[in-house]
């Protein structure tokens, strides 16, 4: 999902970058895989090695950073499954 408020992109980064230094080393941080406030956290969030991006199947997040992983046929399917999975959510603006 693209930034819409100029200050937002600096909000995840700092979130991210945060959340990347604790040291529960079972913590994990899922996105949708989409470009924009996703990306910018996967991409902040210390040396991806706990970042998961979930897509439907057959697509990929090309973040460069974490995992991907593929789960539902399509995006509402995605969806789906990604409110299964936590037990925050952190959410910044819009989404899909």
């Amino acid at each position: 999902t693209a930034f819409r408020n100029g200050d937002s992109k600096a909000l995840v980064e700092a979130i991210a970058a945060k959340l990347g230094k604790l040291t529960d080393a079972k913590m994990k941080f899922v996105t949708g895989g989409m470009k924009g406030v996703q990306e910018a956290f996967a991409k902040s969030c210390g040396d991806g090695s706990r970042v998961w991006n979930l897509l439907p199947v057959g697509e990929s997040s090309g973040y460069g950073t974490g995992t991907d992983i593929n789960a539902g046929k399509d995006l509402d399917e995605r969806k789906i499954i990604f409110g299964l999975l936590g037990d925050i959510y952190i959410s910044v603006e819009g989404g899909p």
